[in-house]
């Protein structure tokens, strides 16, 4: 058994070729245990703004593969919610749930959409009238070197529980009326150096 992580996705799998390798050396006769066909991924990072007043969504794809039954995340699954690395400001308050449409999904083919929500609120460490610019990357329980992540599980053709986990950021932006106003300021200031 190992993890295979591609591409910010983490899949614990059995390696076919090295199951059939240990059966020969052993000298235990069987089928090999089917590769994963299960991926998952999500945007490495979403940007918004200090006070976004709407859902930040996490976007991602889920595909499931022949024989493959998904297991909803509200049975089974974990997340590792944004901070930012000094552990000063994160996403942690009331409104950080799973997305509706994803819930919805029949858990057959693929599904690509919004997976998980966050809100901006007064809940969340470190607000302050506004969530913190800066990039949220941090979780010190993250299991993909302390990255905030989501843990999906399946099960595979032979019914052992398996997970996937995806990592993903939150990027705390200036609001572009706040970067106008900036730059206004800025022309001013020029203006009146000239004079």
């Amino acid at each position: 058994m190992f993890h295979l992580t591609r591409f910010g996705r983490t899949e614990l799998c059995f390696f076919p070729a090295a199951i059939a390798f240990s059966a020969g050396v052993l000298g235990i006769a069987g089928a090999a245990a089917p590769a994963c066909a299960f991926t998952f991924t999500l945007t490495p990072v979403t940007n918004t703004t200090p006070n976004f007043a709407g859902t930040i969504l996490i976007t991602g794809t889920v595909s499931m593969g022949a024989g493959e039954t998904f297991i909803g995340p509200n049975t089974m699954s974990s997340v590792f919610l944004p901070f930012k690395p000094a552990f000063t400001a994160g996403f942690n308050g009331p409104g950080q749930t799973w997305d509706a449409g994803f819930l919805a999904w029949n858990g057959l083919g693929t599904y690509t959409g919004a997976i998980y929500n966050h809100q901006i609120n007064a809940g969340n460490l470190g607000y302050s009238g506004g969530m913190p610019l800066g990039l949220y990357n941090f979780n010190p329980l993250g299991p993909s070197g302390q990255q905030p992540a989501i843990i999906l599980w399946y099960l595979d053709p032979n019914g052992v529980d398996r997970s996937a986990t995806a990592t993903y950021a939150i990027n705390v932006v200036p609001a572009p009326g706040a970067l106008a106003t900036i730059a206004l300021g800025g022309l001013v200031a020029l203006r009146r150096r000239r004079r």
